[in-house]
């Protein structure tokens, strides 16, 4: 079965969304990284960061759906519920397979990521590997692993539960300038709106000081990790306890 699921996924061009995902978070990390003033700045790490974190809270809700998407859909062409159930496989198995799949990839994209990040940062004269900076790495590629998981389970859920075709990518729009407006407007919605937990995890504070802004580090934020294990528990109890599924879709 595991043979079944990457050959059918061979032709769903899904590394190429997530070639295009790259290039966008790239993009993000070459800007803070080509700044005037980076190889001065105090805190490389944390500007790289929060650079590629503002991008991935718009474009990372609308190309998680697209791969959600594209793997669902699959499915419903040439009756393949159907036929996989007839082999006496449930839905739920499916969905948790293809959800392990695009969060191995999911995963191994964040690696390559990190490392150009980390790379990057090491470049500036102030850059200082010590144990605090290793702590926050370890913490926010974890916390923001989880958020990204969360997001696949989250759209699999609306996906296997919609009757409409679009409407995963709608929600995804939706969902992302959401995250956009509670960075703006709400730090305790930020905190609970799972499109906008990436906000949560912003490293720099700008403080006005007279005339001039200057840049103070946030402490490490720990719950943002929990709330996005939460999510993904609750998605995955009720994936499992799933009983009525839309298996077609209305165009």
């Amino acid at each position: 079965m595991k043979n079944l699921e990457k050959k059918k996924n061979k032709g769903l061009k899904l590394n190429l969304t997530i070639l295009i995902l790259f290039a966008i978070h790239l993009f993000s990390i070459l800007i803070a990284f080509k700044t005037k003033d980076f190889q001065v700045n105090k805190y490389p790490l944390a500007r790289i960061l929060d650079s590629y974190l503002v991008i991935s809270l718009f474009f990372n809700p609308i190309a998680l759906s697209s791969l959600v998407k594209k793997v669902i859909e699959i499915e419903e062409k040439n009756n393949m519920w159907q036929m996989q159930m007839s082999l006496g496989l449930k839905v739920q198995k499916i969905l948790l397979d293809k959800i392990k799949n695009l969060s191995i990839k999911v995963f191994l994209l964040q690696i390559v990521e990190w490392l150009i990040i980390i790379f990057l940062a090491s470049k500036n004269i102030n850059f200082d590997l010590d144990m605090e900076i290793i702590k926050r790495i370890i913490i926010y590629f974890l916390t923001t692993l989880s958020i990204n998981i969360s997001m696949l389970l989250i759209f699999t859920i609306i996906e296997i539960k919609s009757k409409k075709i679009y409407f995963s990518l709608f929600f995804s729009i939706v969902g992302a300038m959401s995250g956009i407006i509670t960075m703006l407007t709400s730090k305790v919605l930020s905190q609970i709106n799972p499109f906008g937990l990436l906000a949560t995890i912003l490293n720099i504070n700008y403080v006005k000081d007279g005339q001039v802004y200057t840049q103070t580090m946030n402490n490490i934020n720990y719950i943002t990790l929990l709330v996005s294990l939460i999510y993904i528990i609750l998605s995955l109890i009720y994936i499992t306890r799933l009983n009525k599924f839309t298996l077609s879709k209305d165009i």
